[in-house]
């Protein structure tokens, strides 16, 4: 089999076995994000934001627009949200992170 054919059909079957929803593209905005810190990263100061500060901050985002969650977490550009349904269950729903907009 030719390397292109290969190539090819690694990234067809990566896309088959790993599907993205298609609407995971369009969360390209952070919106707000937590303070940045310093942190020691091989030997080296790095700024990075607070991810346990950051979830908390979502979480409460959503809670303020009626949303039941649970708790948030940045995914792929988006929130994943965890939410507690009427009847009990917990869910996983998406959410812009500027608008706050729910995602189909």
């Amino acid at each position: 089999m030719k390397p292109a054919k290969l190539a090819f059909a690694g990234v067809l079957a990566a896309l088959v076995a790993f599907p993205t929803p298609a609407w995971a593209i369009f969360c390209v905005n952070e919106g707000s994000t937590a303070p940045k810190t310093f942190v020691e990263e091989g030997g080296r100061s790095v700024l990075k934001v607070d991810e346990e500060l950051q979830n908390r901050m979502d979480t409460q985002r959503l809670r303020e627009i009626g949303v039941p969650a649970r708790s948030v977490e940045r995914w792929n550009g988006c929130m994943r949200a965890f939410v507690r349904t009427e009847d009990g269950r917990q869910i996983m729903e998406f959410y812009d992170p500027v608008t706050l907009r729910k995602l189909q």
